[in-house]
């Protein structure tokens, strides 16, 4: 197997040992990503985990199938559950029994010397809110997948929400998925660190306000609007990667007067690096092509 089709609508091909995240907002855009891929997975007789909340797995499954119109397979070939189920399964998320669960899985698809693991899911939450660090934990893992996927014969699609996820959470999904799907379009991730990377960071701020905390007082008026024509310009060229040097030729600019307007563009918008900008340009839906 050399490629992957992924079904849905305007995407290409992957390589097999991708992982990636799909990022959307609200339940349509998440079924026109979710739906598709199952379905291309169906008709290819792939081995598809669907692990999500918000939809009944029985309706998933019927959906699925029969968009697909194939035989409804069994359950080891076709598992459709809550995410809360599996990922909560003992009461608390744990990076090592996931890990292990799809390192099982994965192992039994490449013994059988055929065929495609194809994996989607979301994060159970609030579930793993709830638990101390817990959403710091599932980015570990999330980290680690990158590990179990490399080189095999296998796609994980992993699911967000732009408008369920704070800044904090979206920067960890990017640092943690080398490949990112917006609007139907594959972007290569410039944020994407290493799981020794990830992990090392976490560690190291293991006792800072742990991810997903809630911050003190009501959210207030959205900055972005605030932004000129030209720091919206900026901040596209940012989230598709570019550095300062390499705008300024863009836009016939002074790399100092690059930076002079990404300072700018931090301070309106209260954040402190590229990657939160990155961050907020998508859940914005700022042009990136």
């Amino acid at each position: 197997m050399t490629v992957i089709e992924m079904g849905i609508p305007g995407v290409d091909q992957f390589a097999p040992g991708t992982h990636l995240c799909a990022l959307y907002s609200g339940s349509a855009e998440r079924d026109d990503l979710l739906f598709p891929f199952l379905r291309e997975g169906l008709r290819h007789g792939d081995t598809c985990l669907c692990y999500i909340d918000g939809v009944e797995p029985g309706v998933v499954r019927a959906r699925a199938v029969g968009e697909a119109g194939v035989a409804d397979p069994t359950t080891d070939r076709f598992d459709v559950r809550p995410a809360s189920e599996v990922y909560l399964e003992s009461g608390k998320f744990s990076v090592e029994h996931m890990t292990s669960v799809l390192s099982d899985i994965l192992e039994a698809v490449v013994a059988g010397g055929s065929g495609l693991l194809r994996a989607t899911g979301e994060m159970p939450w609030p579930g793993v809110q709830l638990q101390p660090h817990g959403a710091d934990d599932f980015f570990v893992y999330e980290a680690a997948l990158n590990d179990i996927v490399d080189r095999k014969p296998a796609v994980f699609m992993c699911m967000y929400d732009l408008q369920r996820f704070g800044l904090d959470m979206l920067v960890a999904v990017l640092k943690t998925h080398p490949v990112v799907l917006l609007d139907r379009t594959v972007l290569d991730n410039p944020h994407f660190t290493t799981r020794a990377e990830y992990d090392a960071e976490v560690t190291h701020h293991r006792d800072r306000r742990p991810l997903g905390a809630a911050s003190a007082g009501e959210p207030g008026p959205d900055p972005w609007p605030s932004l000129t024509p030209s720091e919206l310009r900026i901040a596209g060229f940012v989230a598709r990667g570019l550095i300062n040097k390499d705008i300024a030729q863009q836009l016939f600019l002074s790399p100092h007067t690059v930076d002079a307007h990404l300072k700018h563009i931090y301070t309106k918008l209260g954040i402190h690096s590229r990657v939160e900008l990155t961050v907020l340009a998508m859940q914005h839906r700022l042009h990136m092509g």
